[in-house]
Parts: structure tokens; C-alpha cells; sequence
């Protein structure tokens, strides 16, 4: 009479193991399927977070800087370590009497002519000179004034440098009148007039940058 009760506890005792394994089992295949979705989602995260971010940085500041910000050529004779040396370079060459000395970096270029194209610059044998390309910016500068220098010397029209009876514009310095009747005493190409308004005006104001 009792061995149906023995029966009765080995199958019980059975399907619980049975459905302990099939449990863990059960959890096992839950961990591991939230484990393999996990990596998916950060590499999304980390794909698309960058690209929201680089779109509008760019767009931003290239306006600003293009107002004020021009590219010309000058026409170089050499780069030396001083201002004396620089000087003594131009005391040797006659033609060079209405060239400008232009301190960058530590650096003195002597520049006789600049021209935002090219092909207007008279290149020399003797001595040899070249074409160098550089930007002059008045980015950094806060007065309108100041900013607006730049475009003035973009211009290959004669009347936007020079004026008659002291009619300068309001948006121009304040000195350019002085400067420019200086300059027209010795030569009125404007290829020199440039290159001598930009030794002045980015030697007075620190807020001019030359970028080559």
C-alpha cells in the first residue's frame, strides 16, 4: 500500500527539478537577450550625438569674418629679423623708396606693392621679389570703423581712396584723409597707396591680424 506514495514523491521531486532548470534557463536567455540590445542602443547613441552637434558651429562665424576679412598679394622683397636690417635691405635698392616694412610675428617683410589680384603686381628681377598671399582682418577689431578698412583697400577704384576738399566718409578713419594726401605726394598707384595704408593701420591697431 505504500508504493504508490513513494511513486508519487520521486515524480514530484522530478518535475521540480525540472522546472528549476527550465527557470534558470529561462533567465539565463532574458539576461542575455537585454545584454546584446544594450550595446545596439549606445552605438546609436554615440553615432548620432556628434552629427547634432558639428551642424551649427561652422555656419555661425563664417559671415562674421568675411566682412571684414580680404585677401591680397603683395609683392615681397625679403623677410629679415629686424627692423634695421629691413632698412638696410631698402636703402640699397632705389626702386624700392616707396616700399613698406610690415612687422608680423617677430618678422619684417618688405612688401612694395599689394593688390587683391595677382596678375597686377610687377614682379622684379633685381632684386627678386614674388607674389605673397596673405588675408588682412579686422575681425577682432569692435569699432565699424576699423572693421570696415579691409573692403576700403579691396576697392581698385581711385575715388574710394582719395577725396577732394576733405569729403571722407563718415565710416572711414578719421585720419585717412592725412594719410592718403602723404602718400599721393610720392606715387598714386594704389597697388603702393594699399600696401603703405595697411603698414599704417595695422601698425596702430592691434586688433588687425595679417594671416599668410
Amino acid at each position: 500500500m505504500k508504493f504508490p506514495n513513494v511513486i508519487g514523491r520521486r515524480e514530484l521531486i522530478n518535475a521540480a527539478v525540472i522546472g528549476s532548470v527550465a527557470g534558470l534557463a529561462g533567465v539565463l536567455f532574458f539576461v542575455l537577450l537585454l545584454s546584446s540590445m544594450n550595446p545596439a542602443t549606445d552605438t546609436q547613441q554615440a553615432n548620432s550625438t556628434p552629427e547634432q552637434e558639428m551642424i551649427p558651429v561652422q555656419s555661425s562665424e563664417g559671415a562674421i569674418d568675411d566682412a571684414s576679412s580680404v585677401g591680397f598679394f603683395a609683392n615681397q622683397y625679403g623677410v629679415f629679423t629686424s627692423y634695421e636690417s629691413a632698412t638696410d635691405f631698402i636703402s640699397e635698392y632705389p626702386s624700392l623708396n616707396t616700399s613698406a616694412i610690415i612687422e608680423v610675428n617677430g618678422n619684417f617683410y618688405v612688401w612694395s606693392a599689394v593688390s587683391p589680384i595677382r596678375e597686377e603686381l610687377i614682379l622684379s628681377s633685381n632684386p627678386t621679389s614674388f607674389a605673397k598671399s596673405f588675408t588682412f582682418s579686422a575681425a577682432a577689431c569692435s569699432k565699424e570703423v576699423q572693421k570696415g578698412i579691409p573692403s576700403i583697400l579691396e576697392s581698385n577704384d581711385p575715388s574710394k581712396f582719395y577725396f577732394q576738399d576733405g569729403n571722407v566718409p563718415e565710416n572711414f578713419p578719421q585720419d585717412w584723409q592725412s594719410v592718403t594726401s602723404a602718400i599721393a605726394s610720392f606715387s598714386r598707384d594704389l597697388s603702393i597707396a594699399r600696401v603703405q595704408l595697411i603698414a599704417h593701420y595695422f601698425g596702430k591697431n592691434e586688433c588687425m591680424k595679417i594671416e599668410f
